[in-house]
């Protein structure tokens, strides 16, 4: 039987490359497989393009010597924007739905502004980082790292091993409790 899947355009989330010090490979190879819109930051050009990944937008915070690839655009900061606030206006004006996102940082504050447009996930730190809702819930291998950027009112199938720091006790559904919108939480990859 043949797996064949139709992909329409924006259909799938944009991947977003900020930084990507320590990143995967494989994982990388498994966020471009449905051939996703790439965007990357400037300073990592050289590197991305050197693997032959197919770069649409290369966001600039002023002009480059950089000579793109057929088909790819330059996307300016304008002077109060940073990298990652280019990339996001962009992504959300051009009705993306959701979009994964390759760091070497994380910061919940960079990203709250974006969670009531879009799905947001982010790699950073050898870890997978992704906004829950109240009344999440997961099933989870037992023995999980699970890391939580904010305050919770209350949690079941884990148990707290230091501060923001939880492990899922057995096989099976973890989650939490909290009072704002949002909370990150992450896991390593």
């Amino acid at each position: 039987m043949s797996s064949h899947h139709i992909v329409r355009e924006k259909q799938e989330p944009a991947l977003l490359i900020l930084g990507f010090d320590n990143f995967d490979d494989e994982q990388l190879g498994q966020l471009l497989e449905w051939s996703p819109t790439v965007l990357l930051a400037q300073g990592v050009y050289e590197k991305i393009a050197s693997m032959g990944i197919k770069i649409d937008a290369i966001i600039c915070t002023e002009k480059t010597e950089i000579a793109p690839q057929e088909c790819s655009r330059f996307i300016y900061t304008k002077k109060w924007q940073t990298t990652l606030q280019a990339a996001m206006e962009f992504i959300i004006t051009q009705a993306y739905p959701a979009v994964n996102i390759i760091s070497n940082a994380f910061a919940v504050h960079d990203f709250e502004a974006y969670l009531p447009l879009l799905d947001v996930v982010v790699f950073a730190n050898n870890k997978k980082h992704y906004p829950i809702k109240n009344g999440f819930s997961k099933w989870e291998v037992s023995n999980t790292m699970i890391f939580i950027f904010g305050n919770i009112t209350g949690h079941y199938g884990t148990k707290k091993i230091a501060e923001h720091s939880y492990i899922t006790i057995s096989d099976g559904f973890f989650g939490f409790s909290f009072e704002q919108n949002y909370l990150f939480i992450a896991h390593s990859l």
